[in-house]
């Protein structure tokens, strides 16, 4: 099987659902995109070319709706992001308390946690049963956000 280059690898990954590549398409498109052309080193003509390529090739196909979707074979060709599930009764819990003249970054946070499969517990308050202290944080500090967001492993008691 024929290797793919990274601006392939990179658009690829973009369609898997939790990937650091597709939630920078989804929620910061124009990072995606910076991204993908320091990869390549090349302008956008040749990023388009790593698309159809990857559609040649079978990695891609476009559905019905005119969506573009990753194939069996392009998912076998990137690594998916799955974290791990926490132990039982454990679970990290965000508490965040963000000003309101960053709306926007507080939109993002709660945008994210309701991606990664975090549930409100209250407001300011989102809890997971999975493993994203990495993802988190790599998040937290790209939008200077570390004064404002504490991220917490906690293990549930039985009190009876």
């Amino acid at each position: 099987m024929a290797r793919i280059n990274q601006s392939t690898k990179y658009i690829l990954e973009a369609f898997i659902p939790y990937s650091r590549a597709n939630l920078q398409l989804a929620f910061k498109p124009a990072t995606f995109f910076r991204e993908l052309e320091k990869i390549s080193h090349t302008k956008r003509r040749t990023l388009q070319s790593a698309y159809y390529r990857a559609i040649k090739r079978g990695l891609l196909v476009i559905d019905d709706t005119g969506i573009p979707r990753l194939t069996t074979k392009g998912r076998h060709k990137v690594k998916a992001y799955s974290p791990s599930r926490l132990s039982k009764g454990a679970c990290i819990i965000v508490v965040f308390d963000i000003p309101e003249s960053e709306r926007a970054k507080r939109s993002h946070l709660r945008a994210l946690l309701r991606e990664l499969s975090f549930t409100k517990v209250q407001q300011s308050v989102w809890m997971s049963r999975y493993d994203h202290r990495e993802y988190i944080a790599m998040e937290l500090k790209e939008y200077s956000l570390e004064k404002n967001v504490v991220v917490y492993e906690a293990l549930k008691l039985n009190i009876k």
